[in-house]
């Protein structure tokens, strides 16, 4: 077992996510017992005097999404994300009739597809996007929301 503080609870906390950050709702914070917000603004407080020297952004801007793997994306799921799936390797002919069309596209598509995002950027096809949603937790609505934690935590 490492001592290296790197190693620790917190890096075992996250797993093995790429995650840089951890968002906690207020909503939830707020609503749960006072003993355990004493206790989380003690830990906030002590995190924020500890790395006082370190400059921090000035804010952040956090958004509900969904989490998606480009080349396991939908259609529509892809078009929603701005990404475009190119199967061919050269323009697709304007002035082929149907016929032709499917005989061109038959011939000339590739197994997989690369993606593009709406900058022209290529994308690996096992790269994470986030699409937006709706968060399902209420905004703290100056305080006044509350949603009862399901069991009281372990002090």
């Amino acid at each position: 077992m490492s001592t290296h503080p790197t190693d620790g609870p917190i890096h075992e906390w996250f797993s093995l996510s790429y995650c840089n950050y951890q968002v906690l709702h207020r909503t939830l914070m707020q609503s749960m017992p006072i003993d355990w917000q004493e206790r989380m603004v003690a830990c906030l407080e002590e995190l924020a005097a500890a790395y006082q020297h370190v400059e921090q952004p000035e804010c952040f801007d956090v958004k509900a999404a969904t989490e998606h793997i480009v080349n396991e994306m939908g259609h529509d799921l892809l078009e929603e994300a701005g990404i475009e799936a190119d199967w061919y390797d050269e323009p697709v002919p304007e002035d082929l009739g149907p016929f032709d069309l499917a005989e061109w596209r038959a011939e000339h598509e590739k197994d997989a597809p690369t993606y593009y995002d709406r900058d022209g950027n290529e994308l690996d096809p096992h790269q994470r996007v986030l699409l937006p949603a709706t968060d399902p937790v209420p905004h703290y609505n100056r305080g006044r929301t509350y949603i009862a934690p399901a069991a009281a935590p372990a002090p």
